[in-house]
């Protein structure tokens, strides 16, 4: 079976752990070469982008690791620069990278909103920039961006931040106008809100995922599909993923419907998303 990213080169920022390794692992089995970006090291000073570029070449794929933090604009731009110095070029963006603080606002630091606001707003617009300029001379690529529920829901606490939530809810704007001001040059813009078990949030996917299985791995099949050529035509959409659960979320997303959901008991494959999602989204 042909592998729907060869040829391909995509950047996962945060990509050392969480949904990003998982994400990085998948479009790296679809035959993408990928760029591991990620700022994290274990308890022993171990890179995790190392760890996640040893298992994609133990799989027999390509890819290489990246250290910059993404909350500065001369980070976003090396990080691509990277993808395009290694392999070319930069088809895929997919904006993992995040660190969360849970702290009411009487308690909340000036550094700590700005830290949150820096990594997870300013990073989508540093890398987003950067890999916008290189997608637009090919006329054609995928920017993936990640939001939550509690950029337009209240979320009971702990965990709990305003900062965390004024970030999401900013990134959902910022990816709505990406969208269509990048449509006319063959980019697409997606964004995902996620439920998993990870480092960041631990006994998440159970929290919200009714149950249902909470891996990251869960979460990657529709940013791979996202990221295919089948994809092509569909853009500025808001899907929520957890384990088998699949929603399309309706315009405005504050509002009750017309979401669209599916489930499946167990995970997706991409291709059967490239069956399903484009009748949902009218495609």
């Amino acid at each position: 079976m042909a592998q729907k990213l060869a040829g391909k080169t995509a950047v996962i920022t945060g990509g050392g752990g969480g949904i990003g390794r998982a994400v990085a692992l998948a479009m790296a089995a679809e035959g993408a070469k990928i760029v591991v970006n990620d700022i994290a090291k274990d308890a022993d000073g171990n890179s995790n982008a190392d760890k996640v570029v040893k298992e994609v070449k133990k799989a027999r794929g390509t890819a290489v690791a990246n250290y910059d933090s993404v909350a500065t604009m001369a980070g976003g731009e090396n990080i691509i620069k990277t993808a395009v110095s290694n392999f070319g070029r930069i088809d895929i963006l997919v904006n993992c990278a995040g660190n969360f603080i849970s702290r009411p606002i009487a308690d909340l630091a000036e550094n700590e909103w700005d830290s949150i606001i820096a990594v997870h707003l300013k990073g989508h617009f540093s890398c987003s920039k950067a890999a916008a300029n290189e997608m637009i001379k090919q006329k054609s690529g995928r920017i993936i961006t990640i939001a939550s529920r509690a950029g337009f829901s209240f979320l009971p606490g702990p965990p709990n931040s305003v900062a965390y939530a004024a970030a999401k809810a900013g990134i959902l704007g910022f990816s709505a106008q990406l969208s269509a001001e990048l449509k006319e040059h063959g980019i697409t813009v997606n964004t995902i809100v996620p439920s998993a078990d990870t480092q960041l949030f631990p006994g998440r996917g159970r929290r919200f995922g009714g149950g249902l299985r909470e891996e990251p791995d869960f979460v990657a099949p529709i940013m791979v599909y996202l990221a295919t050529d089948e994809a092509k035509n569909i853009t500025g959409q808001t899907f929520y993923a957890c384990g088998g659960d699949i929603c399309i979320f309706g315009r405005p997303i504050q509002l009750p419907g017309p979401h669209m959901f599916i489930r499946k008991a167990g995970k997706w494959t991409v291709d059967e998303l490239c069956e399903l999602i484009p009748p949902m989204v009218g495609v």
